[in-house]
This record gives C-alpha cells, sequence and structure tokens, in this order.
C-alpha cells in the first residue's frame, strides 16, 4: 500500500514557483531548470515571454541567458537622431581637426606620376605597400588611386606573382627553423630526438638547406637527412609528390635521405629503427 501511495504522489503536476505557469519535470523539483534564477513570483510577461521589437518592425526578438532582447540585433538605433546631427563643432575640436589635417592632402587630390604608377603596379606587378616607398607617397593614396583607375588586382592574382609566392616560401623557411619550432616539435619528432640523445649521435633539428627546404634531422658528417612522417599528412598526393621531389632534390646535391614512418616506430621501436638506419650509413 505504501509503494501505491508514493507512485499516486509521483503522478501529481506541480507549477514553477517563479509564476511562468509551466510544469516541473519532477514533483520534488520546485522551479524548471533556470527558472530559480527569477525567485518565488518574480515571473515577468515582458522580460520572460516572447515579446515584439520595440522598433515597430514587427519582428519578435531572441532569448539570450533567459529573457527576451528588446531589440532585433541592428535595429537598435532604427529612427533615433544622432545626438551630434544639425549640431556644429566647437572652435576646440575644430583646432584639433585642422592641426590634423596641416600639411596633408585629400588622397583623391595628391599628384602622382600615372605614368610611373603604371609601370610598377601593372607592367612590374610590385605591391601596393612597394610602390608607396619607392614613389614617397601614402599607401591610402595609391590605395584610392588604384581603385578609381580599375587597376587594382583581387587577391588571387596578387598571390599567384612569383615574388610573393617567393617571399612566402622564405617567411615558411624562418618560420619553420625558428627557435620556437626546434624546441615544440610534435611527439613523433620528440620520440625520434630523445632515441638520438640515447644512442649518442650528434645531429640538427629542423636545420634549412639550399633555403629551400628545412628537414627534420641533419647529421653533418655524411651528410645524412633523416625526415619522420606520419601516414595522415604526407600520404596525401599532393604532400607526397612535394616529398618526392624534396628528396631527390637532396640526393642530387649529394644528401643521404632516409624516411621514418609513424606506423613503422610503432612496430619496432625507435632505437632499433634508428641503429638500423645509422648501420647503413656507418655511423655505429
Amino acid at each position: 500500500m505504501k509503494t501505491t501511495a508514493d507512485s499516486k504522489s509521483f503522478t501529481k503536476t506541480k507549477t514553477c514557483l517563479c509564476g511562468c505557469g509551466k510544469i516541473v519535470a519532477r514533483p520534488i523539483n520546485s522551479f524548471i531548470k533556470g527558472h530559480n534564477r527569477r525567485g518565488i513570483g518574480k515571473f515577468k510577461t515582458g522580460i520572460y515571454s516572447l515579446r515584439l521589437c520595440l522598433c515597430g518592425c514587427g519582428k519578435t526578438t531572441k532569448k539570450f541567458r533567459g529573457r527576451f532582447n528588446k531589440y532585433v540585433k541592428g535595429h537598435e538605433n532604427i529612427g533615433k537622431i544622432p545626438w551630434n546631427k544639425g549640431k556644429s563643432f566647437s572652435k576646440e575640436s575644430r583646432r584639433k581637426m585642422s592641426l590634423a589635417r596641416l600639411g596633408r592632402e585629400p588622397a583623391n587630390k595628391v599628384s602622382i606620376d600615372l605614368k610611373k604608377l603604371y609601370r610598377l603596379y601593372v607592367r612590374e606587378k610590385k605591391t601596393a605597400s612597394t610602390v608607396s616607398r619607392e614613389m614617397n607617397i601614402s599607401l591610402d593614396v595609391v590605395k584610392n588611386r588604384l581603385r578609381a583607375l580599375e587597376w587594382s588586382r583581387s587577391t588571387k592574382e596578387s598571390c599567384s606573382e612569383p615574388h610573393f609566392k617567393e617571399r612566402m616560401r622564405r617567411l615558411r623557411i624562418k618560420t619553420l627553423s625558428s627557435q620556437k619550432a626546434i624546441e615544440t616539435p610534435n611527439q613523433l619528432e620528440k620520440l625520434v630526438y630523445s632515441s638520438l640523445d640515447k644512442i649518442g649521435i650528434g645531429y640538427k633539428k629542423q636545420a634549412p638547406l639550399f633555403d629551400k627546404f628545412v628537414v627534420d634531422i641533419l647529421i653533418p658528417q655524411i651528410p645524412l637527412v633523416i625526415e619522420v612522417f606520419g601516414r595522415y599528412w604526407h600520404e596525401k598526393p599532393q604532400v607526397r609528390k612535394k616529398d618526392f621531389s624534396k628528396k631527390k632534390y637532396l640526393e642530387k646535391c649529394g644528401y643521404e635521405v632516409e624516411e621514418l614512418w609513424d606506423y613503422e616506430i610503432k612496430e619496432h621501436g625507435p632505437i632499433s629503427l634508428l641503429k638500423k638506419v645509422l648501420g647503413k650509413h656507418g655511423l655505429i
């Protein structure tokens, strides 16, 4: 009988104490989840129930942290007049603006040698910042004039230029061979580095070669290059093609190249695999 009485008590419904009128999930609870922050009898229809945007557009607002917003996003300033509309600037503001413009001409009125601009930007394919330095004028002036003359290039066109690719290549080499890259290797490289330290072989980490490549490990005695590859990245067709051309170039320049894959390291262990590679080249 007691069990039956308990089961009957759990079938009774109970409304949330905040006053929203909704039924709680379990009779033992007093509030719907999140409604306890309001407190008992603190439900307000204008705040917690669906409301229209105050700008008068007729759209309903969205809820944020349990409350409905007053405005639809972006409608806050509709119909409002700016505080400075129709008002003149003060003497102090006019003085500051005149000092800021002192010695400057508007970007659209600065005289430019258009022939030189055409030669540098259109024919020689130089960047706008390079043109501004060579012509000794502001970058904004160059950009505005190029836009007005419809000479400006798209981002895709600029990134496909040879000098841009060369710049990005040098930046990549500088980043990969930086002290930060040397001090923060990935887990696979850490494992190989620590194994080489245990064997007692001198080597260089993240060594740049010929201002073209950065190799994972360089043993300068032979010279020998050891690359540590993971299947996830280095089995992609495009990356595999780059790795192959890199290997052929280094071998043509007199370097021995060995590749250590992650599945080989897991199967045979890093030390035994390195000893096999080093023994092949007579280092141990």
